[in-house]
């Protein structure tokens, strides 16, 4: 699909019931599911459908779920022929996107994002955080976290005026009046369990990195923009520590879609539960064509409209 990248989201795009009507109706994903199940050595689908709420937000039952769902879809693009010209993902999703790029195999991508949420939720400590900063430059949020003198950084560059901070819950109290007073119009604490994309996940990435370097990798044969530095890898050498070091460092989205569409992407397609990329891509770039596959109808719609 020639001007076309898939996207795939991060933590945060999980909810009770996603993915019902794909594994109700559909005998592609329920034979992947079983697979996964087997694989992962846990009651994925369950949690998924059922929950509790609480279980399926966990770090470690997060990850696995997002990445199901998005792959359970893109299995069905693959099938039809419906491959892009180029792949990015939020987070989490970079592991979605190293399927679509050719470098994992489904399997293996399932494995990648349960060790890399068991390691995250190890690494979570008590009185940390991550907030959203709205209606800010990103130079100013910049320069107000390095005068927190490492309490908060800046961990993901969502779209412009949407920057999420992360760190101490006592950093973030300290932070807040400061950011409203340069400007910004809300400062929202997010639902999550630790200060992800921080130096205070450095053991996870370390324990990540160390067990990532066991699973298969392929050199990609589709570009894959990454968060880390929003550029075009394709090697494993290069690849494998751009996931360790994501665990630490920023989300470059805003830079990342710059990028995808200087390499002449027109029209990006969000892979997986919910549509936070598809808002997220219409505020980066405005005249961007956008869609999104998250369950059977969109995804025939999609296929419908690319036969």
């Amino acid at each position: 699909m020639d001007g076309t990248a898939f996207l795939f989201p991060g933590q945060g795009a999980q909810f009770v019931g996603m993915a019902r009507d794909l594994i109700g109706q559909d005998e592609r994903t329920r034979r992947f599911l079983s697979a996964a199940e087997g694989r992962l050595q846990m009651p994925l689908g369950e949690l998924m459908l059922q929950g509790p709420e609480a279980a399926l937000q966990a770090t470690e039952n997060a990850q696995p779920a997002i990445v199901f769902h998005s792959l359970a879809l893109l299995g069905h693009l693959d099938d039809r022929g419906l491959a892009p010209a180029a792949v990015a993902g939020h987070s989490l999703g970079e592991l979605a996107g190293l399927v679509a790029a050719g470098g994992l195999s489904p399997l293996d991508a399932l494995a990648a994002a349960q060790v890399r949420g068991r390691t995250m939720a190890a690494a979570a400590s008590a009185q940390t955080g991550m907030a959203a900063v709205l209606g800010l430059d990103d130079g100013t949020v910049e320069r107000l976290c390095a005068e927190s003198g490492g309490a908060v950084v800046a961990a993901n560059y969502n779209a412009p005026g949407q920057v999420v901070i992360s760190g101490t819950d006592a950093g973030i109290r300290a932070i807040e009046p400061l950011l409203l007073a340069a400007g910004a119009r809300r400062v929202v604490r997010l639902p999550v369990s630790a200060a992800f994309h921080s130096p205070l996940m450095a053991s996870a990435a370390e324990a990540f990195g160390q067990a990532w370097q066991q699973i298969p990798l392929e050199p990609l044969a589709v570009p894959q923009v990454f968060n880390t530095d929003a550029r075009v890898h394709a090697s494993p050498a290069e690849v494998r520590p751009l996931l360790a070091r994501q665990l630490t460092g920023p989300v470059r989205w805003t830079a990342s879609i710059e990028r995808l569409a200087a390499l002449g992407v027109r029209t990006f397609v969000e892979i997986g539960p919910k549509r936070t990329l598809t808002g997220l891509v219409q505020k980066i770039l405005p005249k961007a064509a956008v869609a999104n596959v998250e369950d059977l109808p969109s995804l025939r719609a999609f296929v419908t409209a690319h036969a």
